[in-house]
């Protein structure tokens, strides 16, 4: 098998499992109980929080939320926000290409009345500065963007965007990390509040954080026993959460190495596919080099995709999230792409575990399909 879908969900490494095992079966108490056993587990979780804030490279103004993943920390930070905050102000910003998970967010949010603004990117994947000084106003309280896009891998200007909300002292950033934690050079102090997840930086699936500046006020989603600061009731899942510390340390220490391995497997990817008539490539030199996205002129990607699959190689069309619905890329067709060329793209996304032979393997069945497949 050669898992070229490493941007939906990674392999978890063997110290994540083997923490969450023995974390659950030897530490199994409730850590809001108050016998000494919970006690000792819930200062172990406050020193993991520490840790988080210190591999993230942030002071002691940020606090770690534990949730169930990244579709829970971007619920939390938008509509958390937007609720708590909206005698402030009723407009709110994103890009056209985010997130599922954030896009429905302000989707829903409209409905409730608020005004949202969709901005374009170019095919870098960069939003113009002119129409987003022209965009926000004194009546903007939140700005949702990804530092790097789950589907093509380009980068956004945060940095750029960030000077300009500053001018706006009612209006917080929020940016969805999940694609970019342990993938991309990134300086998280530029953000408001965070969204990170344990499966896409080899660790299990179930366990995410969102991560904020204390002094900002959330509206709590899920209400039950106070947990989380009263902003995110739910008994804590401390096997995961220790789990979690594990897979993120891991990333931290190994950043370097494993981002100069897959800027190898990418710069190969990106050649030799550009040698191909039938395909049109997507993805920048410019972007994370853990992801591929590119389309078929004449060729149904999803036909490709299910080929590639019988013959053991494992790839997305579109993100995995929507990958079942038989829809093009809204992503693409926002940087340009024509309807069939969002239709018909496939995404490789690369890991650490991927290998230059994997790489070569699939650009030879790949010829092999484009040939054999009718169009």
């Amino acid at each position: 098998m050669i898992y070229f879908d490493n941007a939906s969900s990674t392999k978890p490494i063997k110290e994540c499992l083997d923490t969450f095992y023995n974390e659950s079966l030897n530490n199994y108490f409730n850590p809001s109980s108050i016998h000494e056993g919970a006690m000792h587990l819930s200062a172990n979780i406050n020193r993991i929080k520490a840790n988080f804030l210190k591999c993230l490279k942030l002071d002691d103004k940020y606090e770690v939320i534990f949730t169930s993943g990244a579709s829970e920390s971007n619920n939390l930070a938008i509509i958390g926000y937007a609720l708590k905050n909206r005698n402030r102000g009723n407009k709110l910003i994103t890009s056209k290409v985010e997130h599922e998970s954030v896009l429905n967010v302000f989707r829903y949010l409209e409905t409730l009345g608020f005004l949202v603004t969709y901005l374009d990117v170019n095919k870098e994947g960069k939003i113009d500065l002119e129409t987003f000084k022209k965009t926000i106003d004194k009546d903007t309280i939140l700005v949702s963007l990804m530092p790097v896009n789950n589907e093509v891998g380009f980068i956004l200007n945060i940095k750029e965007i960030s000077e300009i909300i500053k001018m706006y002292p009612k209006c917080v950033l929020h940016c969805d990390a999940a694609q970019t934690l342990g993938k991309e050079r990134f300086d998280y102090q530029l953000a408001d509040l965070i969204t990170i997840s344990a499966h896409k930086i080899y660790g299990i699936k179930g366990i995410g954080a969102l991560i904020k500046k204390k002094k900002i006020s959330l509206m709590p989603l899920i209400h039950g026993g106070g947990q989380e600061n009263g902003l995110r009731s739910g008994t804590l899942d401390y096997p995961a959460i220790a789990s979690f510390n594990v897979s993120l340390n891991y990333i931290t220490v190994n950043f370097e190495n494993f981002y100069k391995k897959t800027l190898v497997l990418q710069d190969y990817l990106l050649k030799e596919l550009s040698k191909i008539d039938e395909i049109v490539i997507n993805t920048s030199k410019n972007s994370s080099p853990y992801i591929v996205n590119f389309s078929f002129k004449t060729k149904k990607a999803s036909v490709i995709v299910e080929a590639l699959s019988n013959r053991g190689i494992y790839c997305s069309s579109v993100s995995a999230c929507n990958s079942k619905k038989e829809e093009s890329s809204y992503v693409l067709k926002a940087i340009g792409r024509s309807e069939k060329e969002a239709h018909n793209s496939l995404r490789i996304s690369l890991s650490k575990d991927n290998t230059i032979e994997e790489c070569e393997e699939f650009i030879k069945i790949l010829k092999e399909l484009i040939v054999t497949i009718r169009g």
